[in-house]
């Protein structure tokens, strides 16, 4: 290329800051290689032969489709292009999920976008196909598996939850969770242990604490707003995707409750830039959060 540009072995290899005999030594040595002669040299000029002309060619295509792969990993490491393969959790995709996301995009709206929403077992069969890069879900039920990466994020308030002016809320203090079954009772598929902590806390054997379940937070949050129905939620979460006021509503005996969100990855797996920043922004989103949570 540089014999094409200048048309000298001299201005040559000044513009490849080699010296003229090594120059001509290269062009020998490439020469040899492909079995073919690439350029007659006369009288100080270089004139390309056919095959000459035809390597000349490949050799621009060449560096220029290094030069594209370099601008197009720059704009991979911007996120200027590339792909974002991620999973979450049922809560985590309203509370967690919509706002980092809707960031990334503000950012960088060329960036293609997938998650996934689902429990943490069926997300890590995702993960180790390759479906996904990474999860944020409740792993308390997780199965332990080798090869993962989990990293704990800070907890969040969890409470039960009914839209203003509830029938209930007109008793005033605490009441016992016996009581709050008048209504239907409305969460998640919930993990075993906080099942059991539910049922030691009722009296009645005629029907489960919860006997509505779904994993959507826009269906739990509607049945509380048309049906009555007390939901268990994040608090934050509620805060974020009610689009009616409701109030926490005082249990008897009923400890705080708090989610057991993290972070899962394969432990060998180089995440990509889109992945990188959407485990960045949510660490930083989620820590900020625990502390209004928790006030």
């Amino acid at each position: 290329m540089a014999l094409a540009d200048q048309g000298s072995f001299g201005r040559a290899a000044d513009a490849v800051h080699l010296s003229q005999p090594a120059l001509s030594r290269s062009i020998d040595s490439l020469e040899e290689l492909l079995g073919a002669r690439l350029v007659d040299r006369a009288y100080g000029r270089v004139h390309f032969t056919a095959a000459g002309e035809l390597v000349l060619a490949r050799a621009r295509e060449l560096v220029a489709g290094m030069h594209q792969v370099k601008h197009d990993l720059a704009l991979l490491k911007g996120l200027a292009i590339g792909t974002l393969n991620v999973g979450l959790g049922p809560f985590a995709a309203g509370m967690l999920g919509r706002p980092v996301i809707a960031q990334l995009l503000q950012r960088q709206p060329q960036l293609k976008v997938r998650f996934e929403v689902g429990d943490a077992n069926s997300l890590c069969e995702q993960l180790h196909q390759r479906q996904i890069e990474l999860f944020i879900a409740d792993t308390r039920e997780l199965k332990k598996q080798p090869g993962l990466a989990i990293k704990k994020l800070p907890n969040l308030a969890v409470s039960l939850f009914v839209v203003e002016g509830h029938p209930l809320l007109s008793r005033g203090a605490a009441m016992s969770l016996d009581e709050a079954m008048e209504f239907p009772m409305a969460s998640p598929q919930l993990p075993a242990a906080v099942t059991a902590m539910f049922d030691a806390l009722t009296k009645r054997s005629d029907r489960e604490v919860f006997n509505v379940q779904c994993d959507d937070l826009s269906t739990l949050l509607h049945f509380a707003a048309t049906a009555q129905a007390v939901v268990l939620a994040p608090d934050l979460a509620v805060e974020a995707t009610s689009a009616v006021p409701l109030v926490r509503l005082p249990v008897k005996k009923l400890s705080a409750m708090h989610t057991h969100y993290s972070l899962v990855m394969q432990a060998n797996r180089t995440l990509s830039p889109a992945a990188l920043a959407f485990s960045r922004l949510s660490q930083q989103m989620m820590g900020p959060a625990a502390k209004r949570s928790a006030t």
